[in-house]
């Protein structure tokens, strides 16, 4: 470069130079302009190779997302169907029927919890029976309890640990109903591919499992491949159409008393994403896919792995996966540094999901979480693979399992999610509070409430603001459950509808930050969410990867 601005110069000045001189200003001009091409043409190969993963990843997601939505429109039309198609009378008689045995299932419990304040026993056998009743009453039920069941700060320790059996320990059907649907979708001929222990190793609100081994080979899997084999309890299509009738219906009536000023909380479409969210458990093709996209997004992570999915072995009420070992998360016997590396793992894990996937597993209560303690130095082939890609002799994987339930909101959605909780997470509590208005303006289609006034906006965005601040320690994420009890009542006093997968994403947050916290209760969320909350706002386009 040095040697062709001298001979510019020297041309501009008129001077005369050598033979040799100008060969060798001649040579270092082609090595320069060769270099610069090789590097523009590199550029050039660089962004065309980024322009066609980016398009291929698109594809790929549009193609997942095609048949994750077909598999939800089928099993949507099925409960419709069971409920729908019925007389209107027929309808309100099942509602009726489902409340009444609901109201006599949980009487008791009325009965027996303020009798346990008098009585230690008494309130033991409260406890026993309410379990009981939370568990006969259905998997709606029981997602709500293994909820409660990570919320030591809200619910009481004591609380946690009765509720947390219905984690993974729910009670299971009998052998004779799962051997009538082996026959049902397998044929007659299912015990020459699977042999069958007849007791399940787990149980679920939806499905049972069960350890089985290939009897024959299938596909690339050898006779002998150890498999986990999920079968669906019996008897679940009516009571989870009957009971997402009844609180569609409660959601209307609360929504339609003004004085309650509970539509801004958004009950319905809460109830509808919550809906969207459990039907496709429901249809275990859909969780086959599930699988398929979450092996995908954390393929190159080697700390978290998904069970594989075998297509040629499941049916819409029969999933067939691989075997994963390992031990609750909340169990799992460690040191206090393998626990703060867990709960590092898990919380990253959490956030790549709502803030770069997009595809977020929705169940992720303890007993779907199973650390397995890899020891690549030993001789067990099981374990060969991680010295290959992590060059370690040994770690900790988290195995996620029961993957049917998942939360998805769309680019735009999505965009909108990475922009409200990054401004939370940052301390923009007023860039907050207007982005949320903003968006309930363009869900109503520019047409403002009219119950709302220029006042309501600004206290309400004032009163964002005042909850970021009077944060003190920058730990939004650490305590997303009480901020988002005072959010809801801003949103009630000032009118502001808010968007229910925001705050779905934000319980997302709040159950695994319950996990971590448990694990490892110094652990900054904020270190960890920051950086993927950076990474989204390049995704999208809202900042600057330079910046």
């Amino acid at each position: 470069m040095s040697a062709l601005l001298t001979t510019a110069l020297m041309r501009r000045q008129g001077l005369a130079m050598s033979p040799y001189l100008l060969r060798t200003n001649r040579k270092y001009a082609v090595t320069f302009l060769n270099r610069h091409e090789i590097i523009r043409a590199r550029n050039i190969q660089m962004k065309n190779n980024m322009a066609k993963l980016y398009v291929t990843s698109i594809l790929a997601a549009a193609a997942r997302n095609a048949k994750l939505d077909k598999n939800m429109c089928m099993t949507e039309a099925k409960i419709e169907e069971s409920i729908m198609n019925k007389t209107a009378l027929a309808r309100t008689w099942d509602a009726l029927t489902r409340m009444t045995s609901l109201a006599v299932l949980f009487a008791p419990s009325a009965i027996l919890f303020p009798v346990g304040y008098l009585s230690e026993n008494v309130n033991e056998m409260g406890w026993a029976y309410t379990v009981y009743a939370l568990e006969k009453a259905g998997p709606t039920f029981i997602k709500l309890a293994q909820w409660a069941s990570t919320r030591s700060d809200i619910f009481g320790e004591k609380a946690v640990s009765k509720l947390s059996k219905l984690r993974d320990q729910t009670s299971p059907h009998k052998w004779k109903q799962t051997e009538l649907l082996l026959r049902s979708q397998f044929g007659e001929d299912w015990e020459k591919v699977f042999e069958f222990g007849t007791e399940p190793i787990g149980s679920g609100c939806i499905a049972q499992v069960y350890c089985a081994k290939l009897k024959q080979a299938i596909g690339i899997l050898p006779a002998g491949t150890k498999l986990a084999v999920k079968v669906q309890h019996p008897g679940l299509w009516k009571k989870v159409s009957v009971d997402f009738y009844i609180m569609e219906k409660i959601g209307h009536i609360l929504e339609g008393i003004p004085a309650l000023g509970l539509n801004y909380l958004s009950i319905s479409s809460s109830i509808q994403t919550f809906k969207g969210s459990m039907i496709p458990q429901l249809n275990f093709k859909a969780e086959l896919d599930n699988l398929t996209t979450f092996r995908t997004n954390f393929g190159g992570d080697a700390h978290i792995r998904f069970p594989m999915g075998i297509e040629a072995l499941s049916t819409e009420t029969i999933l067939t996966e691989s075997y994963c070992v390992g031990t609750n998360i909340l169990e799992f016997q460690a040191t206090m540094a393998e626990k703060r590396l867990l709960a590092k793992l898990g919380l990253e894990m959490v956030m790549k999901m709502i803030f770069l996937h997009d595809f977020v597993h929705g169940d992720l209560h303890p007993g779907n979480i199973l650390v397995d303690r890899i020891e690549a130095g030993s001789d067990n082939s099981h374990d060969s693979w991680w010295s290959v890609i992590t060059g370690e002799k040994g770690g900790l994987v988290l195995n996620v399992i029961d993957c049917g339930l998942v939360v998805k909101m769309g680019l735009k959605e999505h965009e909108n999610l990475v922009k409200i909780l990054g401004s939370f997470i940052k301390r923009e509590g007023y860039a907050a509070g207007k982005l949320m208005i903003d968006y309930n303006n363009q869900q109503e289609k520019g047409i403002r409430n009219p119950a709302r006034s220029d006042l309501d906006e600004e206290l309400f965005c004032r009163g964002i603001e005042r909850i970021c601040i009077d944060d003190h320690d920058n730990n939004f994420l650490e305590k997303v459950g009480d901020y988002l009890a005072d959010i809801c009542y801003l949103a009630c006093k000032h009118r502001v509808k808010l968007e229910a997968k925001f705050i779905n994403a934000a319980l997302a947050c709040e159950i695994m930050e319950g996990i971590a916290c448990s694990l490892y209760p110094d652990m900054e969320v904020q270190s960890i969410a920051l950086p993927m909350v950076f990474k989204a706002e390049v995704m999208h386009g809202l900042r600057s990867s330079m910046s």
